[in-house]
């Protein structure tokens, strides 16, 4: 898939409002002063494309990065939050990208890894060498991310070369050049061709030998108690198999005793179950005595109150008047037949109370004794899993160890002969393979490079750098050890200070570019560079036409006819830089009434903030 370019670059805040940056296929210019946001654009991108630094803060309220490709087959829309960071979802007109949503890691099953190569047109299953031994990993988007997007962290460093991550050591460097021979020309590793190092040899070898060590070491005493087993049967007159049919005899009544116990013990839990049950109800029928009881007596409380006020109220008369609204009392005195019918209800309550009580102590006695056999019960299953635990499965499971042993008598004496014989061929082997692996060819990938990417890069850096008015432009060379441009033979690191490295780093990243837009079948079709003339001073230059960066900016526009270039600079770095009207420029003012602000909407520097 190639021609790939961005097309839109947004941020979009918790109430939908969008910040966007519209771009064109061929050379943006981002300019704008300190503050003004810039950095977060190209944020924006590394983040909806899986990278892992926010491009916003919660302070913003900005939450969702945004990036949508137009490719040959339609547009591709990749939208992230930094809320939900590990799901990327994907819009699609491209029939060959299914839309949805992807996760960030590259080892889940639908990965937004897919996605990001097949914008290069590169299959997810693509896999590259890690060492001289062709040890190979998967080819991901996060090996070759900075070859699209370059931030200004990044763009003015010394070592290691810009083509590579910042992260590359001598450990990795074989990865890294691995990766781009895949976008250079297309390298595919063939893991049948895998070799082995010797310290992999040597792990090897010991790991056999330990294992066989092993087997014997596990076998022997097998063998021992073996022997034993034999003796026993010699001195009871009996020979191993006549030996091994009484075993199984014995074994065969250990399981019925077992079978009888378990038996027995199941009767013993169905009727703990019943007394259980049992017990349950006598509880609640106790309880509900209790209860009554308590209501007898409440009740007969309360009728003993009322027969002691009629009884008092016979012996002195109720007043006729009322002594607080003087108003006359009409009340009956109570007659001696009321008297006698609340005392016969009273002694009816106290025969009614007499029989729930003994009904009580009938039901509490016969809770006793279901609680005293429930416990003898118990006890009872108590020993019954004891003998079970402790004598019954011992006796079994020694006597069928002794069965499995004696069974495999001959098969252990044939197995120990063959570990034996193993031992002595894999020792063979390994000394065998040692001598046949010692001239096994090593994966350099330095000599994979085809020659006239060697010489391209050469001569499209001079060409570059010559067109950029480079004092020393004949002398610069491109480095096969280092990947990097050389000036006179000195390297950046050597001679060039912070601005000269960032101008020297951009040259390279164009001119790597240039070969993969003229040779590549994975072309990216984009490329964003934050800064390029980060921390650059050229001094005095009486004329615009020999002016470094004025001669950087006129060839990004030559480049730009063939892929898309992104540029964000600082506003004071473009001063005396021409640019025409074919280049899609977009300026922030940093003034809250002149212009666009910045690049999120709403959002100022702190002393533009009142």
């Amino acid at each position: 898939m190639r021609n790939t370019w961005i097309r839109r670059i947004s941020a979009i805040r918790k109430d939908g409002v969008e910040s966007a940056i519209n771009l064109t296929c061929g050379l943006n210019c981002i300019i704008g002063a300190s503050n003004t946001g810039k950095t977060r654009i190209a944020k924006t991108v590394e983040f909806a494309c899986g990278g892992k630094e926010l491009p916003f803060t919660d302070k913003t309220a900005y939450e969702i990065a945004q990036v949508t490709f137009v490719t040959n087959g339609g547009e591709v829309s990749l939208s992230r939050s930094i809320h939900v960071q590990n799901t990327i979802h994907v819009k699609s007109s491209n029939p060959m990208i299914v839309p949805g949503s992807y996760s960030v890691s590259s080892r889940a099953g639908k990965s937004i890894n897919t996605v990001l190569l097949a914008l290069l047109g590169v299959e997810s299953t693509r896999r590259i060498a890690t060492n001289e031994t062709y040890h190979t990993v998967a080819f991901t988007w996060n090996a070759i991310r900075h070859l699209m997007i370059v931030p200004e962290d990044q763009i003015g460093r010394a070592r290691p070369s810009i083509l590579f991550p910042k992260s590359t050591s001598l450990a990795t460097l074989t990865q890294s050049l691995s990766s781009l021979l895949v976008l250079v020309q297309d390298e595919k590793i063939d893991n049948s061709i895998q070799t082995e190092s010797a310290s992999e040899r040597h792990a090897r070898r010991k790991a056999v030998e330990q294992f066989i060590h092993q087997q014997l070491d596990d076998i022997e005493p097998r063998i021992r108690h073996l022997e034993e087993m034999r003796h026993i049967a010699t001195n009871e007159g009996k020979t191993i198999h006549t030996y091994l049919e009484d075993l199984h005899k014995k074994a065969l009544h250990v399981e019925q005793q077992r079978q009888t116990l378990l038996n027995r013990d199941a009767h013993t839990i169905s009727h703990i179950s019943q007394l259980n049950q049992q017990y349950e109800h006598l509880e609640v029928l106790i309880r509900q005595r209790k209860v009554l009881i308590s209501q007898y007596e409440s009740d007969a409380a309360r009728l003993d109150l009322q027969l002691q006020a009629m009884k008092h109220a016979r012996t002195h008369a109720y007043p006729a008047t009322c002594q607080f609204c003087h108003s006359p009392i009409h009340m009956s005195v109570p007659t001696e037949q009321d008297i006698l019918i609340v005392s016969t209800e009273i002694e009816h309550i106290h025969r009614i109370q007499a029989d729930v009580e003994t009904d009580l102590a009938i039901l509490v006695d016969k809770a006793d004794e279901v609680q005293q056999e429930l416990h003898l019960e118990k006890q009872q299953h108590r020993q019954n899993m004891h003998s079970l635990k402790s004598d019954i499965q011992p006796t079994a499971q020694h006597m069928q160890q002794d069965i499995e042993q004696i069974a495999h008598a001959e098969q252990l004496h044939a197995e120990y002969a063959e570990l034996i014989a193993l031992h002595a061929r894999f020792n063979k082997a390994l000394d065998d393979a040692g001598q046949a692996t010692q001239n096994d060819e090593k994966y350099k990938p330095r000599e994979c490079f085809q020659s006239d990417f060697w010489y391209s890069m050469n001569n499209t850096i001079r060409s570059i750098l010559q067109q950029c008015h480079f004092q020393g432009a004949d002398t610069a060379d491109f480095s096969r050890s280092s990947f990097d441009v050389e000036i006179a033979g000195y390297s950046k690191a050597d001679e060039q200070g912070k601005g000269y490295c960032a101008f020297l780093n951009s040259v390279v990243m164009l001119a790597f570019h240039d070969y993969l837009n003229e040779q590549s079948k994975h072309t990216p079709g984009w490329l964003l560079i934050d800064t390029p003339l980060h921390g650059f001073d050229e001094g005095i230059r009486p004329l615009e036409d020999s002016s470094m960066k004025v001669g950087l900016f006129s060839y990004l526009a030559k480049q730009a006819v063939s892929q898309q270039i992104i540029i964000i600079e600082n506003t004071n770095h473009m001063a005396g830089i021409p640019l025409d009207d074919n280049i899609n420029i977009v300026e922030f003012s940093k003034d809250k009434h002149n212009g666009r602000y910045g690049y999120l909407d709403g959002i100022y520097d702190v002393s533009d903030e009142s």
